[in-house]
């Protein structure tokens, strides 16, 4: 590492503190998540007039179709231990 590379001891200072702010904020997030959760991720859905969704108003958009990549994770992991369940 060559001493430009290097931060000088003013920018490792503001380092550390940017980083305890983003940190904080992060933290205040979570806690403010687990107070008052959302079932409203944010996303937005585009269904077209000739989709099998819009058969029955009462099915829920995640029963039909993965709607966000937690859900898809969670997906993938079952199909994994299914695998790894088969091989046993």
């Amino acid at each position: 590492m060559s001493k430009e590379d290097k931060l000088t001891p003013e920018q490792e200072k503001e380092l550390i503190m940017l980083s305890a702010e983003i940190e904080a904020e992060a933290i205040a997030m979570r806690m403010d998540y687990e107070t008052n959760p959302s079932e409203e991720s944010g996303s937005v859905v585009y269904v077209n007039e000739q989709s099998t969704l819009l058969e029955d108003e009462n099915t829920k958009l995640g029963d039909k179709a993965l709607v966000s990549s937690s859900q898809i994770l969670a997906k993938e992991l079952k199909k994994q231990k299914k695998k790894k369940g088969d091989k046993k």
